[in-house]
């Protein structure tokens, strides 16, 4: 309606949430983030995390074809990501394999890349990326907005340029 092609599109996300545990990290402390890159059945990485406050860990898995997952509903988590998750968690600390699922969630994150374009008014594209990067990138929103300095690479979240991806994280 505004006539602004973003190129972005929405990919179905699926994440579980464990009940209470003992703190799972190194000298008693909460697991830190782990994750698993390498491309096994129809995903691209498996990863998680503890929550230090309540002991339970959160894991997602990304889906390695967008457009497969983009078809699917997101009203129901998917067996397959139920088993990658189940199957890669048991694999990297044994003990979780005995430990059930409180709660899965399934939604749709946006890709390929972050807008972060106060020229046209977009703020937009950060997938789970929101929650730990968002109150940063709407401070550089508003310091450009408002003809602050910002760093470099802000000409690279404007629509016109070449967006930061997944990736540039790694």
């Amino acid at each position: 309606m505004l006539g602004i092609d973003t190129g972005l599109y929405p990919v179905k996300h699926q994440a579980f949430i464990t009940r209470r545990l003992p703190m799972m990290g190194p000298n008693g402390g909460a697991l830190d983030m782990i994750i698993d890159r390498r491309h096994y059945k129809g995903f691209s990485a498996v990863y998680g995390q503890q929550f230090e406050h309540t002991g339970q860990i959160i894991g997602c898995a990304s889906p390695d074809t967008d457009a497969y997952e983009t078809r699917q509903n997101i009203k129901y988590n998917s067996r397959e990501f139920l088993e990658i998750v189940c199957e890669v968690f048991a694999e990297w600390i044994p003990d979780l394999k005995d430990v059930s699922i409180l709660a899965c969630w399934a939604g749709r994150y946006t890709e390929p890349r972050y807008i972060v374009d106060p020229e046209v008014g977009l703020l937009t594209g950060l997938r789970g990326h929101g929650f730990m990067l968002g109150q940063y990138l709407a401070k550089l929103y508003v310091d450009k907005y408002l003809g602050r300095e910002v760093p470099g690479y802000m000409k690279e979240l404007a629509l016109s340029g070449h967006g930061l991806s997944e990736n540039a994280f790694k």
